[in-house]
């Protein structure tokens, strides 16, 4: 290698070092500090355009459709939040008699029929069932205690927090939404004109792919709703369409997800004896925690522009760094960056040589010469 070859390699390596640094650094400590404006910034970039198709279709005054528009979001926001927090408060709050009055029996009973079959066939393994029932009654009986307790500390010293982040971002989105003109203008008036076109391309970038992303977890939220909408009319849940809905929704949250309420319900309904239907519930979850797996990377990668297997990457690095935050907002950073590349104004990983197209018939003519030596 040139030494000119080994420099510029080097340089390469180091900027593209740089980038994850400022990247993880971003993700780690920024968007955690920042967090209530980019809440505000990504609903004000998003109500944007329907405040500009009221103001000029209708004539509505933009600061009058902002405020409407957000306060709208934000009740929609807030009903959405309260009924996932009253689902877990109710969990936690009722978790240790579930425990005694469903899970007990439950395992009693399976413990007693596998006992009697046991006594038929190798009564030595009686005691050593009735050990293990009991230890493992113990055992989840003190996680499940733990557990709740946990999430009703955590939930009750971590409110006051929350609400002051609640009501920074809700004002901060109040004046971003009024004044977008007056921040777009200050803005563009303190920047060189590069600058300014490369600020300009990621916003648009950003904002475009925040679109494309809403697009494709409505499509998957839509996806999963109609799997279990089926699954739980074939198991004859009743109000189906509405537990399909909630469950649907606890599903595309990215930290939750729908494993948390199928798989314990399955594991319940085979605990009480219902194996016909907690069996179809199991089956439920599996559909659809495999189907999620395989459409998601594929449908986000096609809304957002990267390719399913760099989505699935970006979402798997992301989710294992930065948890939540990362699964969703890895695979934007990256679809921005990717933009941006094409559009001239990154230079991340530049084609070196035009690649070498072999035609068909060698390809084969290859592949044969191959096989018969």
């Amino acid at each position: 290698m040139e030494p000119s070859a080994k420099k510029q390699f080097i340089w390469n390596i180091l900027y593209a070092a740089c980038i994850a640094a400022i990247i993880y650094l971003t993700f780690r400590y920024c968007i955690p500090l920042l967090a209530p404006f980019l809440v505000a910034f990504v609903i004000t970039a998003l109500i944007s355009p329907l405040v500009n198709l009221l103001h000029d279709k209708l004539h509505i005054a933009k600061k009058f459709s902002a405020v409407l528009l957000v306060t709208i979001t934000y009740l929609i926001l807030a009903g959405l939040l309260v009924l996932i927090g009253n689902g877990v408060y109710r969990w936690a709050m009722n978790a240790d008699g579930w425990f005694q009055t469903v899970f007990v029996p439950g395992l009693f009973q399976i413990t007693t029929n596998l006992s009697a079959w046991l006594d038929e066939v190798h009564s030595e393994l009686v005691p050593f069932l009735a050990t293990a029932r009991d230890s493992l009654i113990t055992t989840i009986g003190s996680k499940v205690s733990t557990i709740s307790a946990d999430l009703l500390s955590r939930a009750a010293t971590g409110l006051p927090g929350f609400a002051v982040r609640v009501i920074f971002a809700i004002v901060a989105t109040y004046f971003m939404a009024i004044d977008t003109d007056r921040i777009k203008h200050f803005i563009a008036t303190r920047q060189t004109e590069d600058l300014y076109k490369t600020l300009s391309a990621a916003y648009l970038s950003l904002k475009s792919t925040l679109g494309k992303y809403i697009r494709a977890y409505s499509l998957i939220f839509l996806i999963t709703f109609a799997e279990l909408t089926v699954g739980f009319l074939c198991a004859g849940i009743g109000n189906f369409v509405l537990i399909a809905l909630m469950v649907a929704v606890f599903d595309i949250l990215p930290i939750l997800g729908s494993s948390m309420v199928l798989l314990p319900w399955s594991i319940i309904l085979l605990l009480t004896g219902d194996y016909t239907r907690g069996a179809i519930m199991f089956a439920i979850y599996a559909v659809v925690v495999v189907v999620r797996q395989f459409i998601e990377p594929k449908i986000v990668g096609e809304h957002v522009g990267l390719h399913p297997l760099i989505t699935l990457i970006a979402m798997y690095v992301g989710g294992k760094l930065f948890g939540g935050v990362g699964l969703l907002g890895f695979p934007i950073c990256c679809a921005v960056l990717v933009q941006l590349q094409n559009a001239g104004f990154l230079n991340l990983l530049p084609q070196r040589r035009e690649p070498t197209v072999v035609p068909a018939s060698e390809q084969s003519a290859k592949k044969k010469k191959i096989l018969q030596k």
